[in-house]
């Protein structure tokens, strides 16, 4: 009898205790489970991929990568990075660093004698970390569908002053990785898209990314990018090096397993990027080279978000225990933080919630379908019965009003504004859209009085202030 009991004790253990085979398909149902529920809520459309200690446990695409052609979204597809690219720019100053053809202590001016004489200040190493203070050129009205490195290099250099002293603080500036594609044509004597393909992509078998400039085939770009109310929505600008790469889930998780290597860089050189920027003050930055960079529940995680157009998109490396996740989609409604937050919960076997839906994207179908009263019908309705499944944020109305502006729908903008007004009263910026959609709309007395409200909360409000000095000088 003894023999027999721990026989079967020895067995019951060994049913307890899973097989990393069968752990590994229990976490890719779980995520499948997450992708699909999110798919048919409308909340993602694209490509996911997650990777525990090194190896691929889950990888899929869901929908469409063009509703028009009716082409599948494939873990191939290439989909259009954005700010995610900035890892590819530190990567190639750091290739050549690596060769000793630049330093990272370089001064701008070294490069660009054009700048002003600030320029001495500036270092590459400012323009990787983000604390150069050289001024976004989002923020310099010269941002257009189409801009060049050129268009952006020449505003830069007429700015007589920088925003505050190099290493002083961390300002993210997209002019500084324009500025780092162009030392790295400059010391390569090749273009940015040439030198990714040959030292980057070509090297890892990366054979679905790519630099998206003039000279790109428009064959390449199959997909494209759907905003909040599923109008097309490609990405904006033209510029590379702040943006301007292509690549997929399968080319990503090449890339991500390339970091653990020499094959690019050595690792002494790549702890570099992985780590922050020490400023003036003694105190550091959460920015590395070309990655955010913070630390949750003991775990060291690089990562990088990116957003254009109806395009967004996200990597995160968690180094510790080299776990991975890639999301790529073409719809702007995808909340790319929280369904991160879920597949992080299911890779520690912990619930999690699904993300709020888009209020506004749920009131324009209907409202296309049954008129805007439908619309407000379900809003409130559902604010009423239903206030964790969606998003009932100040954003969504005002975002939807603006949208009903922009079809030439006034009366029906001002409806959805007003709503705003009641339910975010002590907003601001809820009474300014008012306010503006009535001057739109030519009833300059109720606009005075939205303005006028808008005021009272936040006296600071310059749009308001604006707005009120136009209507008096009519």
């Amino acid at each position: 009898m003894r023999a027999i009991y721990i026989k079967t004790g020895i067995l019951l253990i060994g049913m307890l205790v899973m097989s990393p085979a069968v752990k590994a398909q229990r976490v890719a149902d779980r995520l499948d489970s997450l992708m699909l529920a999110l798919h048919v809520r409308g909340q993602f459309n694209g490509s996911v991929l997650v990777g525990v200690s090194g190896k691929m446990v889950y990888e899929k695409a869901y929908g469409k990568a063009d509703l028009s052609s009716d082409e599948d979204f494939t873990t191939a597809t290439p989909c259009y990075l954005a700010s995610v690219s900035k890892q590819f720019t530190a990567m190639g100053i750091m290739m050549l660093e690596g060769k000793k053809l630049l330093d990272f202590n370089d001064p701008l001016s070294k490069y660009f004698p054009e700048f002003p004489s600030y320029a001495q200040t500036v270092t590459i190493r400012h323009l990787l970390n983000h604390t150069s203070g050289i001024v976004n050129y989002e923020n310099l009205g010269i941002d257009h569908f189409g801009i060049t490195n050129k268009d952006v290099f020449e505003s830069l250099v007429k700015q007589p002053a920088l925003r505050f002293k190099p290493g002083d603080k961390y300002e993210y500036s997209n002019s500084g990785y324009v500025l780092l594609a162009l030392i790295i044509e400059k010391v390569s004597g090749t273009s940015f898209s040439g030198f990714m393909e040959k030292n980057i992509f070509q090297p890892l078998g990366m054979h679905d990314s790519f630099v998206c400039d003039k000279t790109t085939p428009r064959t390449k770009l199959r997909e494209k990018a759907y905003g909040k109310f599923n109008d097309i929505s490609q990405y904006e600008g033209g510029a590379v090096g702040d943006g301007g790469i292509f690549s997929s889930v399968d080319d990503l998780f090449k890339w991500d397993a390339a970091l653990y290597g020499e094959t690019l860089v050595s690792q002494s050189t790549l702890s570099k990027a992985f780590s922050p920027a020490m400023l003036n003050n003694g105190t550091t930055s959460p920015y590395g080279f070309g990655w955010m960079l913070k630390n949750e529940n003991g775990e060291q995680i690089v990562y990088h978000t990116g957003g254009s157009g109806g395009f967004r998109t996200f990597i995160e490396r968690q180094l510790t225990h080299q776990n991975t996740i890639i999301i790529l989609t073409n719809i702007e409604n995808s909340p790319r933080m929280e369904i991160r937050n879920a597949i992080v919960n299911i890779l520690a076997n912990k619930p999690y919630t699904l993300p709020k839906i888009s209020i506004a994207t749920e009131m324009y179908k209907i409202r296309n379908e049954n008129g805007i009263d439908s619309a407000i019908n379900f809003y409130n309705f559902n604010k009423l019965r239903h206030p964790g499944i969606y998003d009932f944020g100040e954003q969504e109305l005002n975002l939807l009003g603006y949208k009903l502006w922009l079809i030439n729908k006034m009366d029906e903008a001002v409806a959805i504004f007003k709503l705003n007004v009641a339910a975010y009263p002590a907003s601001s910026n809820a009474h300014e859209s008012l306010g503006e959609a009535y001057l739109e709309r030519g009833d300059k007395q109720m606009a005075a009085e939205s303005f006028n409200r808008s005021l009272s909360i936040d006296p600071q409000n310059s749009d308001a202030i604006r707005m009120l000095k136009k209507i008096n000088q009519q």
